[in-house]
């Protein structure tokens, strides 16, 4: 059998309760390892995404290695060469490895320097699978995981764990974490 790893790599804390649980909900038990890779941190999400963590392992019932690599968040892209080199650093170059990241259309410079960080990695991974998020600019999916009620529930349960007036936000307005976003489908 394969040595199968599952990496997620995302820029901000609450990117992957917002992009990436449809797709750990249905294949976790593909992979033998499961692997959450951020690159920034936010004084003000931590304590949240550190529980929502715990939450989301008990969900799936198994366990899930979490690393950060520390970054302020808006500041990747003049970091881009020392997140690229760290985040690089906490691969396991196996067998069968697939890379969940950003979208190459998102608009966040974040999100898009993790997105141009990971793609090197395209050679080295058999699936590399890209998500969407509210700043991306086109949605034209190739791939939707659905959910059931209860894991939308769940997952709208965790994002409303944040507190949006303590984003970095330059609008504050937070609609995306209304119900009715939290379903991509729905949109």
């Amino acid at each position: 059998m394969k040595n199968r790893e599952l990496v997620f790599f995302i820029s901000h804390l609450d990117d992957f309760e917002f992009s990436c649980l449809g797709f750990l909900f249905k294949n976790h038990q593909r992979y033998q390892r499961i692997k959450i890779i951020i690159a920034t941190t936010w004084i003000e999400k931590e304590k949240i995404w550190e529980e929502n963590l715990l939450r989301i392992i008990d969900f799936v019932g198994r366990d899930i290695e979490y690393i950060n690599l520390g970054f302020p968040q808006r500041t990747l892209s003049k970091n881009f060469d020392d997140m690229k080199d760290k985040f690089y650093k906490n691969l396991t170059f196996c067998d069968y490895c697939d890379i969940i990241t950003h979208d190459v259309e998102d608009l966040h410079s974040d999100h898009n320097s993790v997105h141009k960080a990971a793609i090197g990695m395209l050679k080295h991974s058999d699936k590399f699978i890209t998500i969407y998020s509210p700043s991306s600019y086109g949605y034209i999916p190739n791939y939707y995981v659905s959910m059931s009620e209860n894991e939308f529930n769940f997952k709208h349960h965790l994002l409303t764990q944040y507190d949006f007036t303590k984003e970095q936000s330059y609008s504050k307005k937070g609609s995306y974490f209304r119900k009715e976003y939290t379903n991509i489908a729905g949109i």
